[in-house]
């Protein structure tokens, strides 16, 4: 017999971003199911994504909200603070820093720095524990109709759902905003980004580095013990070049490039490789239909953005679908649209600048991007609006 399930919220997309929502809204009372065409996540292949998300403190509110910050803490790293390096010169030297300490803000931390794997388990944990949320794992969307009053679909599986909103929270190649008509700007920038954790001689202090040097910055955000989660982005050639290397000379090099900011560099974990793009749906909405997250945005990883913005819609949806007497009607989520659209856009041309800025082989750039880092670190009403505008408040 084919299943049946009335919810009042479909989400597509189990990643961080879909879980995250999910449990938001249970613990506000709404009845919430999330389909992920992938694997449930499970604890002997949590530690196998190599990726860590700085979550800052407004989206912790929204975690602490949804119930399922205390289940991620206990893998969390405080980031206390985080400091740009230009290292922009005609060689790869540092020339100047600026430092953005959590202190400054009246707190004691940024936010805390996660590895992927971990929080997706916490999350799925949290939610097989919830009455009113349900994760279906390796089943996709097949198709579905929304309707005036309801969206009718049906499950890969044969399950079929009854729900008042679908949510595209299945990322950047979502399935629900290509089927629901929702066009997409996309460009790249002919770089590829490289993520691994390591471990280093000297402790991290709560402190993520980014230093900018030609070709893309080289982030390091720091993990519970002597350990960060890596990012590095280069062109395309060099990124598939470092990607290719051997354990040791990727040690080698990595060593060379960091200049000793946390000591030698002793481990690797596996690399993992992804093109660095930009992407941003032409709409949020559609009828009875919302995106959020990486559905609706995407761009390479810099400054500790992509996740919070996801974050942010996350807390947007939630708190206007526990407010309506109907979370899929027009009005609702024209007003999810109106909120969402300023920071979305602000913020993926922020990226976008930055990160043509950093790349930018033009020493011209290159040397006003040192002045504006300089003036920056330097100047302390400055360097408190600049760490107040990165936290998303």
């Amino acid at each position: 017999m084919t299943d049946r399930i009335d919810t009042d919220i479909l989400i597509i997309g189990g990643g961080l971003a879909g879980l995250a929502l999910t449990a938001r809204l249970a613990a506000d009372g709404l009845d919430a199911l999330c389909v992920e065409a992938g694997a449930a996540p499970f604890s002997d292949t949590a530690q196998q994504d190599q990726r860590t998300t700085a979550i800052l403190m407004p989206g912790i509110d929204t975690l602490t909200r949804a119930g399922a910050w205390e289940a991620m803490a206990p893998d969390a790293q405080p980031l206390h603070g985080m400091k740009i390096v230009d290292c922009g010169g005609k060689d790869t030297m540092p020339r100047d820093e600026a430092l953005f300490d959590a202190a400054e803000t009246g707190g004691d931390a940024f936010g805390w720095n996660v590895q992927n794997g971990l929080a997706r388990l916490a999350l799925a944990e949290h939610i097989e524990a919830q009455e009113n949320a349900r994760l279906i794992a390796e089943t996709r969307i097949d198709h579905w109709i929304a309707r005036q009053d309801k969206v009718l679909a049906t499950l890969s599986d044969g399950t079929r759902v009854t729900a008042r909103l679908l949510v595209g929270a299945d990322g950047r190649g979502s399935v629900v905003r290509e089927k629901s008509g929702i066009g997409l700007r996309k460009w790249g920038y002919a770089q590829k980004a490289l993520a691994a954790r390591v471990e280093h001689s000297r402790p991290h202090e709560g402190v993520s580095i980014e230093m900018h040097h030609v070709g893309g910055p080289l982030t390091f955000a720091p993990l519970p013990g002597d350990r960060s989660g890596l990012v590095w982005m280069n062109r395309d050639a060099e990124a598939d070049r470092l990607a290719a290397l051997d354990d040791d000379a990727f040690l080698t090099e990595l060593n060379e490039r960091s200049h000793g900011v946390y000591g030698e560099i002793t481990a690797a974990a596996p690399r993992a490789l992804w093109p660095a793009t930009t992407q941003v749906a032409t709409n949020l909405t559609a009828t009875r239909t919302v995106l959020v997250a990486e559905a609706a945005h995407a761009f390479p990883p810099i400054g500790a953005q992509g996740f919070n913005l996801s974050l942010r819609d996350v807390e947007t949806l939630a708190a206007l679908c526990t407010g309506a007497d109907d979370p899929g009607a027009e009005a609702t989520l024209t007003r999810y649209a109106r909120k969402r659209k300023p920071d979305i856009f602000a913020r993926t041309a922020g990226v976008d600048l930055l990160n043509r800025s950093v790349r930018s082989e033009f020493q011209p750039v290159r040397d006003l991007r040192r002045a504006g880092l300089s003036i920056l670190g330097r100047t302390p009403p400055l360097r408190r609006l600049a760490m107040k505008i990165g936290m998303g408040q």
